[in-house]
């Protein structure tokens, strides 16, 4: 499972309420972190669990956002401009290669992102819509307890509020679970695993996701549609 696979899942929590958190419009998780996540995917599959743990990373700063595998192959980023837009990218950092997807493009691809979101993996409304159990504290810090259910979806967050991160998100249903752990949390300047460089960035081979249909005979592309198991638009 990449990165992108592992978002899609601790994203996708497509609940929506009334806001009853009380969160300001201008609230935004700026803060500059660095985080380690392990992630545990339980598939019960012909009554056997099969489970997939998974490693990655997960970088914050105020305008940008980047992930990357435990292996440091493959990895995200999105970068807020000034107007406000978002650039997204895919990093193959092996094959030193960025997979741009363009505003005009995302539609089809069914993207569309929420910088809070992404800062925070869940969004305001997302959070108001699981019930307050308890206040405690995870890794030093103050955390919230909170919970609730959606479609038939039992889902669990161990929320900090301060740092407006999960510590742990667990969803649960007939076909299985998935959990998200925060293994570690560092202020950005003092992680030992910085995300790879702009400058670096600038410097690998930037392809347009829109122009995949016409690249099948590139090697780059070739594999990539072969690990993803599809075309690209």
């Amino acid at each position: 499972m990449k990165v992108s696979d592992i978002l899609t899942s601790v994203l996708g929590l497509g609940f929506l309420c009334a806001s009853a958190l009380g969160f300001a419009d201008s609230a935004d998780p700026s803060e500059q972190v660095a985080c380690r996540y392990e992630m545990k995917v339980m598939s019960h599959a012909n009554n056997k669990a099969l489970a997939d743990h998974r490693a990655w990373f997960f970088w914050r700063q105020a305008n940008m956002i980047q992930t990357q595998d435990a292996d440091g192959d493959y990895g995200e980023i999105w970068e807020r401009t000034d107007n406000g837009t978002i650039q997204y990218r895919k990093l193959y950092h092996t094959d030193k290669t960025a997979v741009e997807y363009m505003p005009a493009d995302r539609p089809t691809n069914q993207m569309s992102f929420d910088w809070y979101k992404l800062s925070s993996m869940l969004s305001r409304e997302e959070l108001d819509a699981l019930k307050l159990v308890k206040k405690t504290h995870v890794l030093g810090r103050n955390a919230e307890l909170r919970k609730g259910k959606t479609d038939d979806q039992n889902i669990e967050v161990l929320w900090l509020p301060d740092e407006k991160l999960p510590a742990k998100i667990v969803r649960k249903d007939k076909r299985g679970s998935m959990e998200l752990r925060l293994a570690e949390i560092l202020p950005l300047s003092k992680a030992p695993r910085k995300p790879v460089d702009l400058e670096a960035i600038a410097n690998y081979r930037h392809i347009d996701a829109a122009d995949f249909g016409d690249m099948e005979n590139d090697p780059f592309v070739k594999k990539v549609m072969a690990a993803e198991g599809h075309r690209h638009h």
